[in-house]
């Protein structure tokens, strides 16, 4: 879906009809549109992560930065293998001088920042089920100031889509059978 897919929505959740049966545009919801989408897509990821893959080419001098979508590292390998002797500090990848392999980074990234400067024709960054709740969100949002209409039923369907989706289970930890382990 994209932002301008989904602004169409929230003006058809929000009823903003004219009498000819045209979308009619109020300068103020469209003022809030994109922040509003902004705090959804954010709050969605958070429930379901994007989870991405980066190879990090090391250049030796022991110091790399990490993509700048990084908000958590699942697993870091090195031909398949746990990477051993790196740490992550402070957004970058610490390694032994010298080291000029291929190290591949598994990561929960956090989506692109939606601006008022965003042209309509983003794609969100979360699933297509997911980018599917983030109109209600956003129709909600633009209720809130509103003392007539409740914006506590677009709310409560955003928040019933959300629990209906699958949590995306991070790649760490697990389970493991230790009784039989060899």
């Amino acid at each position: 879906m994209t932002l301008g897919e989904g602004k169409r929505k929230v003006l058809m959740l929000l009823d903003e009809y004219s009498g000819g049966g045209e979308i009619t545009v109020d300068e103020d919801i469209e003022a809030r549109m994109n922040d509003f989408f902004d705090i959804a897509q954010k709050d969605m990821a958070q429930w379901q992560a994007i989870i991405r893959r980066a190879d990090v080419t090391l250049d030796g001098t022991g110091e790399e930065a990490l993509p700048a979508d990084v908000s958590r590292v699942l697993k870091l390998t090195r031909d398949g293998r746990r990477a051993k002797g790196c740490e992550i500090i402070d957004g970058k990848l610490l390694y032994p001088a010298g080291d000029t392999s291929v190290l591949t980074l598994d990561y929960i990234a956090v989506p692109e920042t939606i601006t008022p400067e965003t042209e309509d024709t983003h794609a969100f960054e979360v699933s297509e089920d997911a980018a599917n709740c983030l109109p209600f969100f956003v129709a909600a949002q633009q209720l809130i100031p509103d003392l007539v209409v409740d914006y506590g039923s677009f709310y409560a369907i955003y928040q019933q889509m959300k629990a209906a989706l699958p949590r995306t289970l991070s790649m760490e930890g697990g389970v493991r059978q230790a009784l039989y382990r060899r």
